[in-house]
Order: C-alpha cells, then structure tokens, then sequence
C-alpha cells in the first residue's frame, strides 16, 4: 500500500513490496528509487516526524539504491 508524504518536502510516497523485500521511494524531485531491506526500514521511515531527515541518516547511508 502506498503512503504518501504530506508532511515532508523531499519525499512524495513510499511503498513496500513484501514479496521481494523491496521498499520504492519517490522523491518530490522527481527521482523514484528501489532499496533492498526489510518491513521494519519501511514502517520507521512511514513514522519519522521528518521524513527525509530520516532518510538520510537511516536509509541512505546503509542501503543502495536502485533508480527505477
């Protein structure tokens, strides 16, 4: 299911492939990214205050990401 992001100005929607284990992040910019990881990066990404604050301490330096 997707989420979307009505507080963040970096980070329009997110979304979570439990089959595959594969979280999709579509940024205001206009870039959408894959990341491999599991259902707890996604739901603590869905409950950030800043999202894209916690992107970046969280996601980015940890996981590759995959533009699609």
């Amino acid at each position: 299911m997707v989420h979307k992001f009505e507080n963040s100005s970096s980070i329009n929607h997110c979304d979570y492939d439990h089959k595959n284990g594969r979280m999709t992040i579509c940024f205001k910019s206009g870039g959408t990214y894959e990341y491999e990881c599991d259902q707890s990066c996604y739901e603590a990404l869905k409950a950030a205050a800043s999202p894209g604050k916690h992107f970046h301490a969280n996601i980015k330096p940890h996981y590759t990401g995959k533009k699609i």
